[in-house]
C-alpha cells in the first residue's frame, strides 16, 4: 500500500535561499539603523561644538583705561544658524541687541551687535556698537571679551567700555 506523502511546500534549496534573503535584509536594516545613529550623534556633537543656541551670559563692563568697574549685567543671547544674534539684558536702560556672528575657526567666533540706550525718563541716549571675540569651551560654556562703543544721535563717540562675558548654554544646565 502506497501512502500519499504530502508534497513539501518549500524545497530545502528554496528554504536556504529564503534564510539567506532574511539574513541579508536584516543586515541591511541594521546597517541603515547604524548609519542613522551615527548621523544623529554627529549632528548632536556639531550642535554642542557650535555657538548656535541660547546662552545665559554674565557681563562685566569696565573702563578700558583703568579697569574700573562700570556695571554688571545679565543677559540672554541667542545665536541663530543663519548668523544672526539677538540679546536681551536685565536692565531697563537699554533695548534688545540685534546683530551678526561668524565662526573664525576652531572654537573661536566673532559677534557684532547693536542696541539702544535710554535715559531714566525713557528717551534716546545713545546707540551702542558691541564687538565680541568669543571662545567656545568644550563643556557647554563660553568666555568672551570685547568693546562697547556708544554714539549719540549725531554719530559722535561719547563713551567706550570693555567687557568680559562668561556664559553657559541653557540647554545644558539649569539656571543658577
Amino acid at each position: 500500500m502506497v501512502r500519499n506523502m504530502p508534497v513539501p511546500l518549500v524545497t530545502p534549496q528554496f528554504a536556504n535561499e529564503k534564510e539567506i534573503d532574511m539574513k541579508t535584509n536584516l543586515f541591511r536594516i541594521c546597517t541603515i539603523l547604524a548609519i542613522g545613529l551615527l548621523a544623529s550623534l554627529e549632528t548632536l556633537q556639531a550642535q554642542q561644538d557650535n555657538l548656535e543656541g541660547v546662552w545665559n551670559v554674565s557681563v562685566t563692563v569696565t573702563d578700558c583705561q583703568t579697569g574700573a568697574l562700570i556695571r554688571t549685567v545679565n543677559s540672554l543671547q541667542a545665536f541663530h544658524y543663519d548668523g544672526t544674534e539677538v540679546e536681551t539684558a536685565n536692565t531697563a536702560s537699554r533695548g534688545i541687541s540685534e546683530g551678526v556672528w561668524k565662526h573664525d575657526g576652531a572654537q573661536m567666533y566673532t559677534a557684532t551687535y547693536w542696541f539702544y540706550r535710554y535715559t531714566t525718563s525713557g528717551t534716546f541716549a545713545s546707540i551702542a556698537t558691541v564687538t565680541d571675540s568669543i571662545k567656545l569651551g568644550s563643556d557647554g560654556h563660553f568666555t568672551s571679551q570685547g568693546t562697547v562703543l556708544d554714539h549719540d544721535a549725531n554719530g559722535n563717540l561719547i563713551s567706550t567700555g570693555c567687557f568680559v562675558h562668561t556664559a553657559y548654554r541653557l540647554a545644558d544646565s539649569e539656571p543658577r
